[in-house]
């Protein structure tokens, strides 16, 4: 199974109850590696009401049958051997703006 940035997977980190999409964040070299088993990803939730302002809109351009949020101010720890259903990767637009919003969340300054 090869995971690349920006994909979508379904995974349950500990600590949560149930199974989640997350937008994966992790570089090729932690993806490619055999050994390295964690990853870090973005969760993803079906919208209900408003979005706050920590997250991005993601939709059926980025493989969502519904209006979701990609959680923006918790990076997860994910293990790779527990990531299935692949269901698609982010558009260049939503990656765009998830990158936006991790910038002024982190407060990380582009070089």
């Amino acid at each position: 199974m090869t995971i690349r940035r920006w994909e979508v997977w379904k995974a349950r980190p500990s600590g949560i109850q149930q199974e989640h999409w997350f937008v994966i964040l992790a570089g090729d070299e932690r993806l490619l590696s055999s050994s390295h088993g964690q990853i870090n990803g973005l969760a993803c939730f079906t919208l209900r009401g408003v979005a706050r302002s920590t997250d991005v809109r993601l939709n059926s351009a980025d493989g969502f049958p519904a209006a979701t949020v990609c959680q923006c101010d918790l990076i997860y720890l994910l293990e790779k051997s527990n990531l299935h259903s692949h269901l698609g990767m982010v558009s260049y637009e939503r990656q765009q703006a998830i990158k936006r919003k991790l910038i002024e969340i982190f407060r990380i300054i582009p070089a």
